[in-house]
């Protein structure tokens, strides 16, 4: 019996059941020109970049960023390579000569760099006969005297600008400080030269030549050479994000094969859903390659979401498909008929999923709107290969009917069966508990903490993070905040009030340590004018301040400047209006980069107040505070958009807002338990966790909709809640737990991840899949028993839980006989 189709879900309904008509009468032209269409946005791919820059994490416009570029643009990069050298004596010859060799070859080698700060070519600033003198502080070519060469050793280890930076106060290690230059020059096809911004690319380039020449110094000039630092670590981090994802997708999707093979027990089982997610891997890409969208670790996610969505979606199409299939129906009718069961269930899982996700598009934070716009794009692209592409390779391919044993169906239908009578039995106390550990979940939720430390991402035992934890123990920093102090005209900073100020705030910066962070070390032109001073004063500690005499300072700076422009230059602009001062610390959560940069701003505004002096705050770990306490703000704004649409679009699909309100507590209710699991096992919502949620609303809403469409199909045909709770498990709810088992064990692979942050996701994720399905089983149909009356009606003929025959309704009410 083919009802007339009214009212505008089955008008949709009916479409789509014309649609998979369509498209399997003439699948080989609209396969082609899909794969076509596809072919030609692929052709892009090799247009894609990463961007793992700080810059990238915010607009460009942002003023944030402006700041830093124009900080880059006259002191150069704040991130820096560090190679660290053990000895016993560096005032030997032998090590003398071997760290010359050493400076000179990363100097001669190493792919855009700028420079390079070592006992090799630090000062040794002294006076003689009302003479300034400025000398290598190790010389390549060490004094006969012994008496000199304690000398020198004695200025490295007292000297504030090189104690615990180019030299530990044991003096058993030194460090070789190497930046690269901010930007890159290359000429056109005419010949002439354009400047562009180093990307990941060039950064990988220079430290793969610096891990080469730290290898080769390895047992020459030290037994224990490390090349560590924040620029290492960040491409690090990057890489290993980027190959965990690569890996453990590909490891995922074997995973998930093997599943699907067991279940569907045929290869167009496995081969169909693999392939709808490797294109809708492809298409997402593409379109961020012809957008000009670099790779973030943000976006790093795409394929793992879009692995759910394209799966989940082609399993329920197949599910329906082959039973329909199975149970001898024509290949195209099958089709058909699986197209109109599950089609709107698609789209309003797909739109749903895309709604939440645009959410974030309005962020400030460039990865995140990243995400919400192509993670929206790839749902999207999900359901349009769902009822396109696969339908027409379910004409061409030759599927094979399996005839349906009842032994082997007599497992799932009972489990089903099962959770659909005992959630009906028992539908008050399922939903007094759910109620309660929806709200008792939120409640502990809400006291989870935020982290960004990207350093317990890497495995304890990565060379990198032991390489930087030895630099912090026997140097103390590896972190550093950039305060400009802009007096507003040339040559400003002479002022010897204004010098005092910054003297006295780098001397009180640097006891403000915390159990959470330990500040070492506060540089500036202060510390240059001191050691001039006191040179130019028989060398004499008195005199190692700030002079009285703005002429006296600016005579100072010259010679300093006649001498070593360079290290000048790295202080003070040329024309002598903005200062730079430096704060070091260690690498710490940036979760309290904020507090500590509040604190900075109150004292320097107080200190600058009478010297008009405009302040701003930059270098890698403010902007990654910034970033991540706007992140929070953003986040936290897109969920709860997100969560809006959501429902929205609930009360649409099931057409009753009662209901459609209802419907959402099974769906936050997985969220909501995750999280506070994450509380009650300590761990913390980080930058990628918190994005992770944008997978799990999808997962956790896409369960809960497939159910309330099946269920509302069949209410709305027999009238009898609990029979359409039990039919709709039995049929929708097969596809559901199919699709479950598959993608929580296709998650579940992350968790040998060699990043403890992917081993998070994937346990998390896998997570939620689970609970979802949970709270799809019993918490969802323990509502709609609870919020829906019985209508007597007539018997319904199903065949293994698909009707094929369907009642015609009484206007009569009655009380439930189940």
């Amino acid at each position: 019996m083919n009802p007339k189709k009214t009212g505008w879900k089955l008008r949709i309904e009916h479409s789509f059941e014309q649609l998979g008509q369509m498209l399997g009468k003439h699948p080989g032209r609209w396969l082609l020109g899909c794969l076509l269409i596809i072919a030609g946005m692929a052709s892009q791919l090799g247009h894609l970049k990463q961007d793992s820059s700080i810059e990238g994490f915010l607009p460009e416009d942002s003023s944030v960023v402006k700041s830093y570029i124009d900080f880059k643009e006259i002191f150069g990069r704040d991130e820096t390579f560090i190679i660290t050298v053990q000895t016993d004596d560096p005032y030997t010859q032998t090590f003398a000569t071997q760290l010359h060799a050493l400076h000179q070859q990363l100097m001669d080698e190493v792919p855009y760099i700028n420079s390079v700060d070592s006992l090799a070519n630090a000062r040794h600033t002294y006076g003689a006969d009302d003479t300034l003198y400025v000398d290598d502080l190790l010389p390549e070519t060490l004094p006969d005297d012994p008496a000199e060469i304690q000398k020198l050793k004695d200025y490295a280890l007292t000297n504030e600008n090189y104690q615990n930076f180019l030299i530990s106060a044991d003096s058993h290690t030194v460090a070789l400080i190497v930046r690269l230059n901010s930007f890159a020059y290359e000429k056109d096809s005419s010949g002439e030269l354009h400047r562009r911004y180093l990307d990941e690319a060039d950064m990988l380039t220079a430290y793969e030549k610096l891990n080469d020449i730290t290898t080769q110094y390895q047992g020459v000039i030290s037994d224990e050479v490390d090349l560590t630092g924040g620029m290492p670590i960040s491409l690090v981090l990057s890489e290993l994000t980027r190959l965990d994802f690569i890996v453990l997708s590909g490891l995922a999707n074997l995973i998930i094969g093997i599943v699907l093979m067991i279940i569907f027990k045929r290869a167009s089982g496995v081969f169909l859903p693999l392939l709808i997610m490797a294109l809708g891997v492809t298409i997402t890409m593409s379109m961020m390659a012809i957008l000009g969208t670099p790779i973030q670790v943000s976006t790093s996610i795409l394929p793992a979401f879009l692995l759910a969505v394209c799966v989940g979606d082609s399993i329920h199409l197949l599910t329906i498909f082959y039973r329909y299939y199975d149970d001898g129906a024509e290949k195209i009718q099958a089709l058909s008929n699986a197209m109109g069961h599950t089609g709107l269930a698609m789209l309003f899982t797909s739109i749903t999923t895309a709604a939440g996700l645009l959410s974030f598009a309005m962020s400030e934070l460039t990865m995140v709107s990243s995400l919400g716009i192509y993670g929206a794009l790839g749902s999207i692209v999900a359901f349009a290969l769902s009822i396109s592409i696969l339908p027409c390779v379910i004409a061409l391919a030759p599927v094979k009917r399996r005839p349906v044993h009842q032994d082997e169906n007599g497992v799932m239908l009972r489990f089903l069966g099962g959770c659909a009578d005992f959630s009906v039995r028992y539908a008050k106390p399922i939903v007094v508990i759910g109620v309660v550990l929806l709200a008792g979940s939120l409640f502990i939720a809400s006291q989870l903490k935020f982290s960004h430390y990207p350093m317990a991402w890497l495995p304890q035992d990565n060379p990198y993070t032991i390489a930087i934890k030895k630099y912090e123990e026997r140097m103390g920093s590896t972190s550093s905040i950039e305060v400009v102090l802009d007096t507003g005209k040339d040559r400003g900073i002479l002022n010897p009030g204004f010098l005092r100020a910054m003297d006295q705030i780098q001397k009180e910066v640097v006891e403000w340590d915390t159990e959470n962070y330990k500040i070492s070390k506060a540089i500036g032109i202060t510390n240059i004018i001191k050691e001039t001073n006191r040179a130019l004063h028989d060398n004499n500690e008195e005199h190692y301040s700030i002079p009285d005499d703005p002429m006296l300072i600016s005579q100072e700076l010259f010679m300093v400047e006649m001498d070593e422009p360079d290290d000048l230059y790295n202080m003070v602009d040329k024309d002598y209006r903005i200062a730079r001062l430096t704060i070091t610390s260690t690498w710490f959560d940036g979760v309290y980069m904020q507090p500590l940069l509040d604190q900075l701003r109150t004292r320097l505004d107080t200190a600058m107040a009478p010297y008009d002096v405009s302040i701003s705050y930059t270098g890698v770990a403010p902007i990654m505070g910034v970033t991540f306490a706007k992140m929070l703000i953003s986040t936290a704004e897109s969920y709860g958009l997100a969560a809006i649409s959501i429902t929205l679009m609930m009360v649409l699909l099931i057409g009753n807002v009662k209901l459609g309100l209802l419907s959402m507590i099974p769906s936050l209710l997985p969220i909501a338990t995750v999280l506070a699991g994450m509380q009650l096992l300590g761990m913390r919502l980080d930058m990628l966790t918190m994005l992770i949620g944008s997978i799990a609303i999808g997962l956790t809403v896409d369960d809960n909709i497939h159910f309330m469409h099946g269920f509302r199909k069949l209410y709305e045909k027999t009238g009898d809640p609990a029979y359409a709770i039990k039919h709709t498990l039995m049929s929708t709810g097969r596809a559901m737990l199919i699709t479950s088992i598959v993608l929580s064990l296709g998650f579940m692979v992350y968790i040998t991840a060699q990043m403890t942050i992917m081993a998070s996701f994937g346990v998390i994720t896998a997570a939620c899949i689970v609970l979802a399905l949970v709270a799809s089983y019993l918490v969802a149909p323990a509502l709609m028993v609870l919020s829906n009356k019985t209508i007597h009606k007539q018997d319904v003929v199903l065949e293994d839980g698909l009707i094929v025959a369907e009642p015609i309704l009484t206007q009569t009410q009655g009380t439930v006989n189940s």
